[in-house]
């Protein structure tokens, strides 16, 4: 987990935006099959990418990884983004929004709504309460 805070870089993925170029990516020229994409799906805007270290710093610190180097965040707005390795030499990694649908919200929206419960600050459990709302978790 050290390592994690330590090392864990964010680069975006033209993969998982609907405009890449508002945030400086090249354009997608794959197939996308059902992935969620941060602009369209979460409202992620272009302007909101400076708050991304403090949401993994977060993230980390409420002990939001899985198997595999999974990473989870929930933003301030309380979206669940999910965060994959894409160069493990550089503990690269880039991420996307979790739907409501998807199994791992719930248990991380838990995991996460205890950490700001019991150490978190009170922008923390402000996110957990948008968490459980956006979500409709009870």
């Amino acid at each position: 987990m050290r390592n994690l805070q330590e090392n864990l870089q964010y680069e975006g993925s033209s993969k998982h935006k609907q405009h890449p170029h508002l945030y400086g990516l090249d354009p997608f020229r794959g197939r996308r099959g059902d992935e969620t994409l941060c602009d369209r799906d979460a409202g992620f805007e272009p302007d909101q990418m400076g708050t991304i270290p403090d949401m993994i710093e977060r993230s980390l610190q409420a002990g939001l990884v899985g198997k595999n180097g999974m990473v989870w965040a929930i933003a301030d707005n309380g979206w669940i983004y999910e965060a994959r390795v894409t160069n493990f030499d550089r503990t690269e990694y880039h991420g996307y929004p979790v739907r409501d649908s998807e199994a791992i919200a719930q248990p991380v929206y838990e995991r996460f709504a205890k950490w700001a419960r019991d150490q978190g600050d009170e922008r923390a459990s402000l996110a957990a309460e948008n968490c459980k709302r956006l979500y409709g978790f009870r």
